[in-house]
C-alpha cells in the first residue's frame, strides 16, 4: 500500500476542512458561506479519503483492473477539488457524466497510441476544465500519443522512440490527460476484453509498455499532482 500525502492527511481532518472551505468560499464571494463550509467539510473529505483509497488499491492489484481503480480514484479526487471552487457542486446532472467518449474500433488494426478520446460539452471532463484549470482544448478530440507524450513520467520512454517530444498544440494540464488517457484503458478493460487480454499475454505490441509505464506513473503522480493543486488553492486563500 503506497503511503498517503501528508498534505491529503492533513486536509482530511475537519478542523482543517472547515477553514480552507470557508476561506475559498469567501474569495470566491459565493453566498452562504458558512453553510456550504459545514455541509461540504464532509463530502470534500470523504472524496479525497476515496480517491486515495482507489489509487493505493491500484498498486496491490490485476493489471487489468488497474485503470479501473485508479480512473475511479481520480474522479473523487476531481470532485473534491471542484468543491473548492464550486460549492453547489453538482448543480445538475449533465456534469455527472464523464464529459468524454471514445470511437468505434476496428479490433485488428487498433493500436492504443493511435487511438482518440472526443470532449463532450458536458460532464466531468469539461466541468474540471473549465473550473479547476480554465482550460478549453483547442480541438475536440485528442490521441492517446498526443496527450502521454508532453507527461514527464513518460519523457524516458519516449526518448528510446528517438522521437521528438514537443507536440502540437497546447499541452494540457497533466491532472487532465491524466483522466482522459485512464478514461479511455477503463473502457479498454470494459468493452474491449478481448483486445485487453491479447495484448496482456502476448506482451508483442508498443500499447503494452507504454500502458504498464503509464499505469506505474499513474499511481504516484495522480495523488502527487491533486496534492500540489490544493496546496495551490490553500495558499491563494490565505
Amino acid at each position: 500500500m503506497r503511503r498517503l500525502d501528508p498534505f491529503l492527511q492533513y486536509m482530511q481532518v475537519t478542523s482543517h476542512t472547515r477553514p480552507f472551505l470557508h476561506a475559498c468560499y469567501t474569495d470566491g464571494k459565493h453566498s452562504r458561506v458558512e453553510h456550504h463550509a459545514y455541509n461540504n467539510a464532509e463530502r470534500f473529505m470523504y472524496g479525497l479519503t476515496l480517491g486515495g483509497e482507489y489509487v493505493s488499491s491500484a498498486s496491490s492489484t490485476p493489471l487489468s483492473v488497474q485503470p479501473l481503480l485508479l480512473y475511479y480514484g481520480l474522479n473523487h479526487y476531481l470532485k473534491a477539488c471542484l468543491l473548492t471552487v464550486d460549492p453547489g457542486y453538482p448543480a445538475t446532472a449533465k456534469v455527472l457524466a464523464h464529459g468524454l467518449s471514445t470511437r468505434k474500433r476496428k479490433k485488428q488494426q487498433y493500436r492504443f497510441l493511435e487511438d482518440e478520446i472526443r470532449i463532450q460539452p458536458h460532464g466531468l471532463f469539461p466541468h474540471a476544465a473549465f473550473h479547476l484549470f480554465d482550460f478549453s482544448a483547442e480541438k475536440e478530440k485528442a490521441a492517446m500519443d498526443e496527450l502521454l507524450r508532453p507527461l514527464p513520467a513518460m519523457r524516458d520512454l519516449y526518448s528510446l522512440k528517438k522521437q521528438k517530444l514537443e507536440c502540437e498544440g497546447t499541452a494540457w494540464p497533466e491532472l487532465l490527460s491524466y483522466f482522459a488517457v485512464l478514461y479511455n484503458l477503463s473502457m479498454l478493460v470494459r468493452y474491449e476484453g478481448d483486445w485487453w487480454g491479447e495484448m496482456e499475454q502476448m506482451r508483442d505490441r508498443e500499447d503494452y509498455v507504454f500502458i504498464v509505464h503509464f499505469l506505474q506513473s499513474a499511481m504516484d503522480q495522480v495523488p502527487a499532482l491533486i496534492s500540489t493543486w490544493l496546496k495551490d488553492r490553500h495558499l491563494s486563500v490565505q
